[in-house]
């Protein structure tokens, strides 16, 4: 094989010229191929003889173990080697069969040896790269809420579920979500979030009075709600909030309107839900109406004026009738009384009995409501 010290020694004769440059019995590297070596031998007497032989020089196989790589932590790694028929390998690798390096850079020298015997080697470097060591943050959220995974300890990440990494999504139930995470050199680890989705309450109530007046503004709630332990009443008037499980309230008495009641329950895990229900306060009405006034210019009961709460200043008529049906008076002022004449002349009427309508609207009510009665003028 090439690179073999051969060694030509010719008999019979007591010296020897070889070509070639060959020195007789001295060691020297022939060239690859096939080539012819002649010897010229002297023996003691001076007689001359000749003599050649052949010599064939294999070259060495060409062995290849292949191109120095990188791979990453766990990743399978296979070396064949090329070149030659057959292969050895140091670091107990087998030539053609998969095998699992640790992290470091490792160089593996292959043996290969050709149908001629002759071998050569070659080697490769290989550098086993660490994975990222990448990890999520489980999380729990109420039902409804959304929730943002990030992923840490690698440059960029792939979560399981259509979930990108940093951007919230609202899941329905509790799951657990794989991500994994590249670093520069492709290499990838893997980590595992748990979301768990706690179930919000139920909430609902009733208003057990829903006639609210400004003289009777108090009432209880029927709570509803399931699924919950605690429970916050804002009843929309300015008031304290309520945290009884079915409080009582009363409404501010001096001033009606819609108020809004919201219910905000607590489950056990602290999701809330929320209740927002109407409660109506109708301002209570009362009318007094005197039965006789004195137009007679003593200053005592001189006008006849109804005393009214609770009705629309803007929508408000009195009529005054004598005993034929003719209106004497009309007024649409709710401060303005009768004081006796004739649809506002300058004569007054007779003394009588007069008949009175008024017809009022309601506050904070479509409602109106009509009156009718007798008044008496003496003098």
């Amino acid at each position: 094989c090439e690179g073999t010290a051969i060694t030509l020694s010719a008999t019979g004769g007591t010296s020897y010229i070889w070509d070639n440059n060959v020195s007789n019995g001295v060691p020297f590297l022939p060239p690859v191929g096939a080539l012819m070596y002649n010897v010229i031998g002297t023996n003691a007497n001076g007689c001359v003889n000749t003599d050649q032989t052949n010599v064939t020089v294999n070259p060495l196989p060409i062995v290849d173990a292949g191109p120095d790589t990188e791979i990453c932590d766990g990743v399978e790694l296979l070396l064949s080697g090329s070149g030659a028929d057959s292969y050895a390998w140091d670091n107990g690798v087998v030539d053609g069969v998969s095998f699992v390096p640790s992290v470091g850079i490792w160089t593996y020298v292959v043996i290969g040896t050709d149908v001629n015997g002759c071998i050569n080697n070659d080697q490769i470097e290989v550098e086993v790269l660490p994975n990222p060591i990448v990890s999520a943050i489980d999380a729990a959220i109420c039902e409804g809420e959304g929730v943002t995974l990030t992923g840490q300890g690698a440059s960029s990440y792939v979560w399981t579920q259509s979930v990108i990494d940093g951007v919230q999504f609202f899941p329905a139930q509790s799951d657990d979500y794989i991500v994994t995470g590249f670093d520069l050199n492709g290499c990838t680890a893997q980590a595992t979030a748990s979301v768990t989705v706690y179930p919000t309450p139920n909430a609902n109530f009733n208003v057990s009075n829903l006639s609210l007046t400004t003289t009777n503004s108090s009432t209880g709630f029927k709570n509803l709600t399931t699924g919950a332990v605690s429970y916050v009443w804002n009843f929309g008037d300015g008031s304290l909030n309520s945290n009884e499980f079915e409080p009582t309230h009363e409404f501010p008495y001096d001033q009606s309107g819609e108020y809004e009641i919201i219910l905000t329950a607590y489950s056990n895990f602290g999701c809330p839900a929320v209740e927002i229900k109407y409660v109506h306060v109708f301002q209570d009405y009362s009318i007094y109406v005197p039965n006789a006034f004195t137009p007679d210019g003593n200053g005592v009961n001189e006008i006849f004026k109804p005393i009214m709460e609770g009705f629309d200043e803007d929508e408000f008529t009195m009529y005054i009738f004598n005993r034929w049906g003719d209106l004497v008076f009309e007024t649409h002022n709710m401060g303005t009384g009768w004081d006796g004449t004739f649809a506002k002349q300058d004569f007054m009427v007779e003394d009588g009995v007069y008949i009175w309508k008024i017809v009022a609207g309601l506050i904070d009510s479509p409602d109106s409501k009509i009156f009718v009665g007798h008044v008496t003028i003496l003098r």
